[in-house]
């Protein structure tokens, strides 16, 4: 970790960069990444996150980054995001916005797009049902100036979670990022079966930590 590394807000100007850092983390050996062709899937996946970012996480999420540098020297490292505390059984159903539906059939296609449908009502339903902070996205470039950037975005997010009282939940689609999550308090709270065979962790985090 960079002695100039700090975890600020993300806004608007920043989701170019915030897209194509969560389209190369997701690209491969993800969840999500499944339901995506192969051809164009980075392009596919940039649409998504762009998309994502415009609707959901700077309209009604918590997206953070971190950065180091300043001014024009300044470079994104890590992006966290997350939905705030909410009790799930106040969500409405599973849908998808009018802006949502022609980018979901540009990026996961015709074919997959109820299997994609099928995997985010799984998702909705291995959510606890207290209020809870909800970790959607996290990523980190993969490159030694970056490290200990994703870990930065966890805790200035917990400590918060902690202050107000409130666990955390999130979903692993990796066994490879368990052991990293589990350093921050998250314990495997169940498995979570989705369309075709697939499998991700759901992970739970009480306030305080485990």
């Amino acid at each position: 970790m960079t002695s100039t590394l700090r975890v600020r807000a993300m806004g608007p100007a920043d989701l170019a960069a915030a897209v194509d850092l969560l389209a190369d983390a997701f690209a491969e050996g993800t969840n999500l990444a499944s339901f995506v062709p192969e051809r164009g899937r980075r392009e596919r996946l940039r649409r998504f996150f762009t998309v994502a970012g415009e609707v959901d996480v700077l309209a009604h999420g918590v997206a953070e980054v971190a950065v180091s540098g300043v001014g024009a020297h300044e470079r994104l490292l890590a992006v966290a995001w997350w939905h705030p505390p909410r009790a799930v059984e106040a969500v409405a159903p599973v849908s998808w916005s009018w802006r949502e539906v022609p980018s979901a059939l540009a990026v996961f296609g015709v074919r997959r797009l109820l299997a994609v449908a099928r995997s985010r009502r799984a998702s909705e339903r291995a959510r606890p049902a207290a209020a809870h902070w909800h970790l959607a996205y996290l990523a980190s470039r993969p490159e030694p100036a970056a490290r200990g950037a994703a870990s930065a975005l966890l805790v200035h997010r917990l400590a918060q979670a902690d202050a107000e009282g409130v666990g955390s939940h999130l979903e692993s689609s990796s066994v490879a990022t368990i052991g990293f999550y589990e350093r921050f308090g998250w314990r495997v709270s169940g498995l979570v079966d989705g369309p075709g065979g697939r499998r991700t962790t759901a992970m739970w985090r009480p306030a305080g930590g485990a």
